[in-house]
Order: C-alpha cells, then sequence, then structure tokens
C-alpha cells in the first residue's frame, strides 16, 4: 500500500471519529475555503458480479428464517396530513421513489438453505384506501388505532412482494393518515428521512405539473454491497478486527435486577415508556458537554453507563450503540440498511468521578468510530460468544441519541413547503424489542425525548418509569457537581427521599 493512500485512509478515520455535527461544521468550513478532501468512492459494480447480500442484511435474513412472522424488524411510521391530500398524487409520488432506489424493489429468496436476492426493475406500489369518515367518532378512533396497530405488526415475507407497505386511512376530507412500513432490510432510521423529503419533492412537483429536480443517485445499494464484501477480503479487515477483538476480550453479560425470572428463551414482545428532559436541563448538560470538548452523546452514554453499573453493581458495563454508517458521500442520498453498531465498552470500578468516566467514555467512544467500518455481523461471527438464548450476543441494552442529523425524520411537524398541505408525523409501536431495553433520546425544540423500549418476558411498566425518572435526577446531580464521584451521585426522586424518611428503609440505588 502506498504511503499516499495510507494518509488518506489516516485521515478519513480522523474524520470518521468526528461526531456528526462536529463532521458537519467541518465539510462547511472547508466548502468556504473552496477546499475538498480526497475520497475514496464506492463505484457501480460490473454487471458480471453477482448481485449479493451485504453482511448486514445477511444477519437479518438468518434472523427471519429463525422466526419469520415477528415484527421486530419492521420500521413504521404515521404521517398526519391535514388538507386535502390527493390520493393518486401520494401513491404516484412513492412510486417515483421507488423508482429511485432499488433496495425498495428487492426482495431476499433462499436457494439451497442461503439467501439470494432479486431486484425487480419495474415495481409498482398500489396504495390502498381505507375510508373511515362515516363512522361514529368514537367508533373512528378505534378502528383507526386498530388498522394502524395490525398494518405496522403484519410481518413481512422477505420472498415475497414489497417489502415497503404504505397505506391510507381517510379520517375525514382535511385529515389523512399515511401508514408507512418497510422492513429493516431495506431500510434504516436515516432512510426515514430520505423517504420524506423525496415524498415532499415529488408530491410538490406533481401538485404544480413541474419537474422534479433531485440529484441522480451515482451508486445504488447493492453496488455498496460489492464493495463492501471486497473490502472485507481486504488488509483493512484485520486491522480492525484487532482492535475490536482486544477491546472485547472476555466481555461480560449485563445482568440488571429484572421483576421476572429470565426464560431460557427470550421473546420479541416489548413495551415502551417514555419521558421528557426539559430545555433548561438539556442546554446545560450541552454547556457541560463543550466545557469538558465531548459531544452530548458521550455525556449522556457515560450517565447512562452509571445507571447501568448502579442498577447492577457490575464495574464492566458494555452498551450497544448504533451509528448512522454513511461517511461516503455516495451513500449519504440513498435508502437502504446501512446502519452499524458500535460495542461501546467501559470500565467503573474503583469508584472513579464522572468526569474520569467521562473522559474514558469519550476516548472509548472515538476509537470505536475510526473502527466503525467493520459491520456488525461480522464481529459476531469473528468473536462467536458462546449462544445463549436468552441473551443478545455481546450486549443486552442499546443506547442511541439522535441529534440535528436526524432532525427531518424525528421532527413531530416538518415542513413541506406545499400549500394548504401540513404533515405531523409519530412513530407507531410494534409493541416487540430486540433487547432487554433500547433507549433512544430524540433531540426535539422542547428538550430531549427519552423513549425506552423493554422486554416485557424481563420488566414491568413501572421498573421503566422508575428507570427514567432515576435517570433524569442522575444528570441533574452530575450538573450540579461533575467532579463527584459517581457512588455519591444519587438516583432518588423528591418523593423517594420523603418515602425513605417516614419508612427507615435504605433505597437499594443509593449505596
Amino acid at each position: 500500500m502506498s504511503q499516499k493512500k495510507l494518509d488518506l485512509d489516516a485521515l478519513k478515520k480522523r474524520i470518521a471519529a468526528l461526531a456528526p455535527e462536529k463532521r458537519a461544521i467541518f465539510e462547511e468550513q472547508l466548502k468556504k475555503r473552496n477546499l475538498q478532501i480526497p475520497q475514496q468512492t464506492i463505484t457501480k459494480r460490473l454487471d458480471s458480479e453477482n448481485i449479493t447480500l451485504s453482511l448486514a442484511q445477511e444477519r437479518l435474513w438468518f434472523l427471519d428464517q429463525l422466526d419469520p412472522e415477528n415484527s421486530a424488524y419492521n420500521i413504521a411510521i404515521a404521517w398526519r396530513f391535514t388538507g386535502n391530500l390527493n390520493h393518486t398524487i401520494l401513491e404516484k409520488s412513492f412510486n417515483e421513489i421507488i423508482k429511485r432506489h432499488e433496495s425498495l424493489r428487492t426482495r431476499f429468496m433462499a436457494v439451497e438453505g442461503k439467501p439470494v436476492l432479486e431486484i425487480n426493475p419495474h415495481l409498482t406500489l398500489t396504495i390502498p384506501k381505507i375510508d373511515l369518515q362515516e363512522l361514529p367518532e368514537k367508533q373512528r378512533k378505534e378502528e383507526e388505532k386498530r388498522l394502524t396497530n395490525l398494518i405496522a405488526k403484519q410481518p413481512f415475507n422477505l420472498a415475497k412482494g414489497s417489502l415497503l407497505r404504505v397505506c391510507l386511512l381517510q379520517i375525514n376530507a382535511q385529515d389523512s393518515l399515511v401508514l408507512v412500513v418497510c422492513h429493516h432490510i431495506i431500510a434504516d432510521g436515516w432512510s426515514r428521512g430520505i423517504i420524506l423529503k423525496e415524498f415532499s419533492s415529488f408530491y410538490k412537483a406533481f401538485t404544480f405539473n413541474k419537474t422534479v429536480s433531485l440529484p441522480g443517485l451515482s451508486i445504488q445499494y447493492s453496488d455498496f454491497a460489492a464493495w463492501q464484501k471486497k473490502w472485507l477480503a481486504g488488509e483493512e479487515l484485520q486491522t480492525q478486527l484487532n482492535y475490536w477483538q482486544e477491546k472485547l476480550a472476555d466481555v461480560s453479560v449485563l445482568n440488571l435486577p429484572t421483576d421476572y425470572p429470565r426464560p431460557n428463551i427470550l421473546t420479541l414482545r416489548g413495551g415502551i415508556q417514555s419521558l421528557t428532559l426539559d430545555k433548561s436541563l438539556t442546554d446545560t448538560l450541552k454547556t457541560l458537554s463543550r466545557e469538558q470538548g465531548v459531544t452530548l452523546f458521550m455525556t449522556l452514554l457515560t450517565a447512562f453507563k452509571i445507571l447501568l453499573h448502579r442498577y447492577s453493581g457490575q464495574d464492566d458495563i458494555v452498551v450497544g450503540s448504533p451509528i448512522a454508517n454513511r461517511t461516503w458521500a455516495e451513500i449519504e442520498p440513498l435508502i437502504g440498511f446501512f446502519v452499524n453498531t458500535l460495542v461501546l465498552r467501559s470500565d467503573l470500578s474503583d469508584n472513579p468521578s464522572f468526569l474520569t468516566v467521562l473522559k474514558q467514555v469519550k476516548e472509548t467512544t472515538s476509537q470505536a468510530y475510526k473502527h466503525q467500518d467493520l459491520p456488525f455481523a461480522k464481529l459476531v461471527d469473528t468473536l462467536q460468544p458462546e449462544r445463549d438464548e436468552s441473551h443478545n450476543p455481546l450486549f443486552q441494552v442499546m443506547f442511541q441519541v439522535q441529534n440535528e442529523a436526524y432532525q427531518l425524520q424525528n421532527a413531530v411537524s416538518p415542513e413541506l413547503a406545499i400549500p394548504g398541505l401540513s404533515l405531523s408525523q409519530s412513530w407507531i409501536e410494534t409493541e416487540s424489542t430486540k433487547f432487554d431495553m433500547t433507549w433512544h433520546l430524540v433531540e426535539r425544540e422542547t428538550g430531549l425525548l427519552a423513549v425506552v423500549e423493554y422486554s416485557l418476558d424481563l420488566f414491568k411498566a413501572e421498573t421503566i418509569k422508575r428507570m427514567l425518572g432515576h435517570f433524569q435526577v442522575l444528570l441533574q446531580e452530575i450538573i450540579s457537581d461533575p467532579q463527584a464521584q459517581i457512588s455519591q451521585l444519587s438516583l432518588l426522586t423528591k418523593q423517594e427521599k420523603n418515602n425513605y424518611c417516614l419508612s427507615g428503609i435504605k433505597p437499594r440505588l443509593n449505596n
């Protein structure tokens, strides 16, 4: 390998290690100076090359073969339009998006026990319209809820039909609910923003009989999958594997106290609880992050790991965290399954201060960003953790923070710029979970929305509500004294402290 390529790879890793918001600022500064970093590119695959699945897709396909009736990997969103939504233009707009992105025209079949994909060159989506306008209001609301849950939770058959499902519920003349559901094997959270952005462009253009001027796509998902397979055969793979093998040697299983005995085989039954951390607390956390030279994600992750440490009594805390994995310019505008999972490990032994743990988390996270190209599926295959159907491999808890980079897909009322039509969007609960618990922290104008998906096999709703309350108190304690040792940071709410004073029973979590 030439020295020039080595230098370029090192520079690319340093840029990849930046948090998304810092990387955006860096790239904006380069543009202002008319500078450009030389980029390696992902090129179109040769026609003679076989169309292949990415490693992430292969892992999801195998999981689907084990349990084809589960909906845990459904991505479901509800778009509520106020105004006169045109059903014909709605359908036409989605079909233009399908034309642009071959991932939305892909199905996955089994041939001799192995996954093989097929891309349909001409797939047309029909969007059914269910009219609820004639129903009495109470019955209409009940039917809306029933149909929303039914459509969101309906499993996909990966070998047949479209893996994108869209349905229109006509509530009244000025109220339309569009349910958009796709399988994770063809899309990810970032893709939701692309779908919404392109839908807005197409719908607006068709409404006013104008030409759509979206930039062309230089590659498709199958080109990325072919490039990834070649990359995995190169020397960079071993460098990344060496890092992760060393980092995750003898990793511990996180054993949080549960309300129910852990079953031998976890189901995917899930519940959801949420809490909003107000803007004042969020802004103060951002200030602390800037003062310490870290991102908001690193500060929140550090607090979360302390929470897990206090709940479990364990020092070796391992958490999974998704990363968009869109560091290549060619794949930023693509709908597809690019998201990767980083396994972030911390040592909380010897009662360190919050700032000490924060420094450790910063270093660990920055190094993980530099080694983010290794697919999680490849990491699991290489490390081969002991198979245990009562636990997920490598980590049991997922944690993610979605900031301004995810603003469009997370906005409650994204701007469509279509006269006479406004939109509000929301997640649809699929009542399933892939881990013991998954924490989503979404940055909004009102503060941070904390949403926790949790396993109904393990936890009661009250336990998760209490845990969210403890997380909020912990953040307030950190703000008050970031130099405090982690054992000195209280988790107890005012009500719990009052109950303690009245009962004289020492709270278990405030050791």
